[in-house]
């Protein structure tokens, strides 16, 4: 019996074959051979074809099937990685209706940004751990702001794994550590997050069900076996994106637990065993695949979009054609430490979460046409990649994440020795290579989720550890070579860290601003009161004068007038300020505007949770009167019969 696992990258689809009873790894292959073609129809911008992940999976599938041998029917089940944060839009025929917005695109930024600020940034990153960025949620509102014909033939919202699961089962389903990295799980109330989906105005119906991460979501279909190859009936019982994946992959499962990847993007993924996110929103949390609404395991994620996408470009572009990444190891090697001066920025793949979404683009700096060569550049692409690793791994460490092992997986730019080393010496650490990679996890996961497993430690226990990076470097040259990287970049980016300091000036002298605002409101309320009360009283005057001049007679007159004009009680003015200077009055009155003073001082007593008899002590009226006033304010708050008023009142939370 076997299991499949795919990894649906944006370069290329892994399809692994694994022999369920000892979860050996059998074989892997990948379609295609060169990577696929990212669509950028703007700067920013980044699409692919959904059908093409699909057409590759099934060439990937049969090639599989070709080389082992392995009889269809013995395949048991099979588990999808997948690229994480797409969008891919279906019709009610389950027809892709424009192309994927995937990861690396940053088109929705000011869309989130605008949703972070309006939603209350305090908000956004206790209930979902993140402001919502440029995730799926944003994407799916571009579409709705930008492409409305469109968006009105949407049957489905889906991710890149959902997609893949539909095809293969013709269902739609997702599962909560998909909902979280689209932003629309609510982890403090553990719950969709449908704060998102009612501020950005987006239908609830467009989503599928949710689905357990390790769970039978469907059969393939025979449609889909005709294309793969596979046997119809196969189980479909695992599904994760690609960096969560990757984790459990490597047996990074438990708090304190670090794995990284650099495929197309970097990536440090950290497991914690609760709720934890940055205030910046530079690192992203989201629910790990062991994630349950009872037992908290959130990955941390730093994303670095330009790391293995910059050192193929420089392959493709400045190599020779015949040149391998294992030349380019050899050559680099050739080069000191901080590639004589020759510093590469690497941020040339979208918006840069670590600096606050900003496009940034890449650069080539300090280079010398008479002394540099090829192999420079080829160290500074590594050496620019380790750099901005170690950059985001100490925002994590200043998250207070632990990080004395990190485990990463064999088939990406950590099988370089110098990118290992230098990560490893700059932070002192050890970097365990493991032999394994997504596509093999996936396929192990896939076996908890039809019970040949009975854990996630039993799944993923054959990992073995091949190779190992200690810190063997110069560490007072790494360290020269990374200042001087941290200078380039400050001064290819000046304005960075000015515009960062600038925001927090900016939000200091809003949060001033608004204090000396709400004070000299409560100096307003309380002269109004004050000039209200005066002409209040001198009206009472008039009308007693009146009445006096018009029963009265010479004699008698005199000591009515010296009772009238007596001082008023002198608490009366203080008692208006103190109350109508409340925040929570202040706060009451803003939403019910028709409410009177005496309205308000009723609310403030019942929130005080006085009886009928204490209430009408305090107002110096009768029980009877006590209830005429709470009927009419009931009118004002525009209550139904079945709502009670205390508790209408009681549950008014500002």
């Amino acid at each position: 019996m076997y299991l499949i696992g795919y990894d649906i990258g944006s370069s290329i689809i892994k399809a692994s074959l694994v022999e369920a009873a000892s979860g050996r790894h059998v074989d892997t292959v990948q379609y295609p051979e060169r990577e696929m073609d990212i669509i950028s129809r703007q700067k920013g911008w980044a699409e692919q074809q959904p059908e093409l992940w699909w057409q590759n999976l099934c060439q990937a599938t049969r090639k599989l099937l070709h080389n082992t041998r392995v009889d269809p029917a013995t395949v048991k089940a099979v588990g999808i990685s997948y690229q994480m944060h797409g969008l891919v839009l279906v019709d009610k025929d389950q027809q892709v209706l424009r192309p994927s917005i995937i990861w690396c695109d940053s088109r929705a930024v000011s869309i989130g940004s605008q949703a972070f600020a309006e939603l209350g940034e305090r908000y956004c990153l206790e209930n979902f751990l993140n402001s919502p960025g440029n995730f799926t949620a944003s994407k799916l509102k571009w579409v709705k702001d930008h492409e409305p014909a469109l968006y009105r033939q949407i049957h489905k919202a889906l991710l890149p794994g959902d997609y893949i699961a539909m095809k293969f089962t013709g269902q739609m389903s997702t599962t909560i550590s998909g909902l979280s990295e689209a932003v629309l799980w609510n982890f403090k109330e553990k719950r969709l997050a449908t704060e998102i989906l009612d501020y950005y105005k987006l239908d609830k119906e467009l989503l599928p069900d949710v689905r357990p991460t390790f769970s039978i979501t469907g059969e393939i279909s025979r449609k889909a076996a005709a294309e793969t190859g596979l046997a119809p009936g196969t189980a479909v019982s695992y599904r994760a994106g690609d960096q969560p994946n990757n984790a459990m992959s490597l047996h990074v499962l438990e708090q304190g637990e670090v794995a990284a990847t650099s495929g197309t993007s970097g990536v440090v993924y950290g497991i914690l065993d609760r709720p934890l996110y940055d205030e910046e929103s530079r690192v992203n949390a989201f629910a790990h695949v062991n994630y349950e609404e009872n037992f908290d395991r959130i990955g941390m994620l730093l994303c670095i979009n330009g790391a293995g996408i910059e050192y193929s470009w420089i392959k493709h572009q400045l190599a020779l054609s015949t040149t391998t990444y294992e030349d380019m190891e050899r050559m680099a090697a050739s080069v000191p430490v901080g590639a004589e001066g020759v510093c590469l920025l690497p941020f040339g793949n979208g918006a840069e979460r670590i600096f606050n979404n900003q496009n940034l683009d890449a650069h080539i700096l300090h280079l010398q046409f008479n002394r540099h060569t090829r192999a420079h550049l080829y160290r500074a692409a590594l050496e620019g990649v380790a750099f901005t690793f170690v950059h985001g791994i100490k925002l994590l460490k200043e998250m207070g994440l632990r990080l004395d092992v990190l485990r990463v997986a064999n088939d990406n730019m950590f099988r370089s020795e110098i990118f290992s080393s230098t990560i490893a010496t700059l932070l002192g650490a050890e970097i365990q290579v493991v032999d394994t990679i997504g596509a093999v996890g996936a396929a192990r996961a896939s076996g908890l989720g039809v019970g040949v497993y009975e854990s996630l430690q039993e799944a993923m226990q054959q990992n073995e550890v091949s190779r190992v990076y200690e810190p063997n470097l110069s560490l007072a040259a790494c360290e020269q070579a990374y200042s001087f990287w941290e200078s380039s970049l400050k001064n290819a980016f000046p304005d960075q860290a000015d515009k960062k300091r600038e925001t927090h000036q900016l939000k200091g002298q809003l949060k001033q601003r608004e204090k000396e605002l709400r004070s000299k409101q409560k100096l307003l309320t309380a002269q109004s009161i004050e000039l209200s009360a005066q002409a209040k009283r001198i009206r009472e005057l008039s009308q007693k004068i009146d009445k006096l001049k018009k029963t009265g007679t010479e004699s008698t007159e005199k000591p009515k007038k010296s009772r009238v004009v007596s001082a008023p009680d002198s608490g009366l003015l203080e008692e208006h300020v103190e109350l109508l200077s409340d925040p929570w009055v202040i706060r009451l009155k803003e939403q019910f505007p028709k409410l009177s003073f005496e309205d308000l001082k009723l609310c403030y007593l019942l929130k005080l949770r006085l009886s009928t008899k204490e209430v009408a002590s305090r107002l110096n009226i009768s029980n009877r009167g006590v209830e005429t006033r709470r009927y009419r304010l009931r009118k004002k708050l525009e209550l139904d019969r079945s709502q009670h008023l205390a508790e209408f009142i009681d549950e008014m939370s500002f």
